[in-house]
């Protein structure tokens, strides 16, 4: 795994490696983690162009559906929901060279389509390819290119679309490619605005505007083009905002109820959380949301050095310091008894006052 320090950048020797990879595959698969979002979707559109420039046959699969705002990107209209009941499908995978993970660092997180990524590997063929910038990677991928000092995905496959320049001789960024990764940064910086939107992040955003993308209209259809429904779940949710110790925990959940009276879907929630941290006395914000098969979805929020990744890999999850995610396997009711009980106990060993 290729290691870097805070505020760096990863050089064309360090990306070699990935490089070579991505040269030698003729058949490539993009895909995401479940329930993608603007980091994960710009970054699959940006090098799904750059890799069809260079001649590859690349497919986008995805896990779960793309959220409506995000359809505007190349090709993301066109993305494959993955069901291992289409046997075209699982042919696409098995008839890969190579499968790019883009802004996960689980297995898991690929949903289904972990297994047959798997079992393709396992016949000798396939090449797993993972490129994140989360915490605590697992050690899944053929090659691992994991690097926590990062922004967002889309900052590390802008460093590596140079670096591919430099080794091909040939002009690789395009607006389309452009206006992916800028959608990749300005999402998952929380509009320049979360701690790692370093000096090097806004040279970066300004080069990617020099290369075509439009902030005006990126920020436009990603933040106000939500469907009716998505308002209408905000405004039933906001008034079940739950808080707990003095104000420091603030705690909403989401039942499939409620989804269904609002005609919204899951990732219709992800507008919601940024409310639970809007109060300032709050510490951490903690979204949980019924799924479909009974399991819970719990989003986690934190300010300042609460390492909210900690809680989340307790329960088999991860992410970043301030924003992580997990998948609990039980119902809503006995998670969120764990949940709000573990969050209490990790504030008092924190000592936050």
């Amino acid at each position: 795994m290729i290691i870097a320090e805070y505020g760096r950048r990863l050089d064309e020797n360090e990306w070699a490696p990935c490089i070579d990879m991505l040269l030698d595959a003729e058949h490539i698969v993009l895909t995401t983690h479940v329930n993608s979002d603007g980091d994960g979707l710009g970054s699959e559109a940006a090098l799904a162009e750059v890799l069809r420039t260079l001649g590859k046959t690349v497919s986008i699969v995805n896990p779960t559906e793309v959220p409506f705002n995000y359809l505007f990107l190349n090709d993301v209209a066109e993305i494959t929901v993955f069901n291992d009941h289409v046997e075209e499908q699982i042919e696409l995978i098995s008839l890969a060279d190579l499968v790019v993970l883009l802004d996960a660092n689980l297995s898991e997180r690929m949903g289904s389509l972990w297994s047959h990524v798997h079992f393709a590997r396992e016949l000798g063929k396939l090449q797993v390819l993972c490129i994140d910038h989360h915490l605590d990677p697992e050690d899944f991928a053929d090659l691992m290119v994991c690097e926590s000092y990062a922004s967002s995905t889309g900052e590390l496959i802008y460093d590596l679309v140079s670096a591919m320049e430099e080794r091909v001789g040939e002009k690789l960024f395009s607006p389309g490619v452009a206006t992916g990764l800028y959608v990749a940064l300005m999402t998952d910086t929380g509009s320049f605005r979360f701690p790692k939107t370093t000096p090097y992040v806004y040279n970066l955003a300004g080069d990617l505007v020099a290369k075509g993308a439009d902030p005006n209209e990126i920020y436009d259809k990603v933040y106000n083009a939500l469907k009716p429904q998505a308002l209408k779940l905000l405004g039933a949710a906001l008034s079940e905002i739950r808080f707990f110790d003095d104000g420091r925990v603030s705690w909403l959940y989401i039942s499939q109820e409620m989804l269904n009276d609002t005609e919204s879907k899951l990732f219709d929630t992800d507008l919601i959380i940024r409310y639970l941290l809007s109060v300032p006395s709050v510490r951490i914000a903690v979204l949980m949301v019924e799924m479909l098969d009974g399991r819970t979805k719990a989003s986690f929020r934190s300010r300042g050095d609460i390492y909210v990744n900690l809680l989340a890999k307790k329960y088999g999850g991860g992410g970043h310091k301030n924003a992580a995610g997990s998948l609990l396997h039980m119902a809503p009711e006995k998670a969120t008894k764990i949940v709000l009980s573990d969050i209490r106990e990790f504030l008092k060993s924190s000592e936050i006052v």
